[in-house]
């Protein structure tokens, strides 16, 4: 397993390749360094920090392959981006995946965290409402007015744009989600749904960043994540009566092993995150 990560993550081999014309932004390029900004405000909100073993599931087999991969995916990394804190430098390095890739954040070299991450999708201009701190400072979730309605996601940057957060900041975030597990029902032009039945809420047994969702199916692309099919799909995400996001989801096989077709409608849960650009 190991040796077959390495291929897959190390320069030497072949890249996987991204789906063509698939609508991308990175959060950061390069290996610079920059010092963090003075805090504008201090979260009220602070929380324990969050379990990713659910978020690694999605890209591994199990939780052993899970920590391999987090070890591999730092070691390869080609991105990284370091924000000084004081005399903290908080680092972030991203791996050279396409479609799916891994961010591990670091404080003075030793790991905070390690998750997937997704970074395909079209920006949405919000205003956040609430910040959502985690224990170990430089993980976060924001709560945003979007389109009518109130989301919450894992802000994948929120290492880097912490201090420059404030409630009725007006942002452009590119939001996208990751499927924990996936349903597709084919497309039948008979059949006439509600508006109400394609809305979004939070999972029960989620964080406040997990959607049970129901949408249709308005692209598809392949693509591959660590040598296993994995399928990018552009769906509406419903957040209110009239507010919808065309949303990218990345799904697995551990998601799903069924070929989604345009015009379907998918159902499932998705970690949803995104980042301010």
């Amino acid at each position: 397993m190991l040796n077959r990560l390495k291929g897959i993550l190390g320069s030497s081999e072949k890249k996987e390749e991204q789906p063509a014309e698939l609508p991308v932004v990175q959060p950061f390029i390069g290996t610079d360094v920059e010092t963090a900004p003075a805090p504008i405000h201090k979260p009220v909100r602070v929380k324990a920090d969050i379990d990713h073993a659910g978020h690694m599931r999605t890209i591994s087999h199990n939780d052993d392959e899970a920590k391999a991969l987090e070890a591999e995916a730092l070691r390869a990394a080609r991105e990284k981006k370091t924000v000084m804190y004081g005399e903290d430098a908080v680092s972030a390095y991203l791996s050279n995946l396409p479609c799916l890739k891994l961010i591990t954040i670091t404080k003075n070299g030793e790991t905070l965290c390690s998750f997937p991450f997704f970074n395909a999708g079209r920006p949405v201009d919000l205003r956040i409402t609430e910040i959502t701190e985690c224990r170990n400072g430089y993980e976060g979730q924001l709560e945003a007015y979007v389109k009518g309605s109130i989301i919450n996601f894992f802000d994948a940057a929120y290492f880097k744009n912490k201090n420059t957060y404030f409630p009725g900041k007006e942002a452009r975030v590119l939001l996208a989600g990751i499927a924990y597990v996936l349903s597709c029902k084919r497309a039948d032009k008979k059949a006439r749904e509600s508006a109400d039945s394609d809305l979004a809420f939070h999972y029960e047994n989620g964080d406040v960043d997990d959607y049970v969702f129901r949408g249709k199916v308005k692209d598809v692309r392949e693509c591959q994540v660590l040598g296993r099919k994995a399928q990018i799909i552009l769906v509406d995400f419903r957040t209110g009566a009239d507010s919808v996001i065309d949303m990218y989801v990345c799904a697995t096989e551990n998601a799903i092993r069924e070929k989604v077709h345009k015009g379907d409608h998918v159902s499932g849960i998705i970690w949803l995150q995104g980042f301010t650009i």
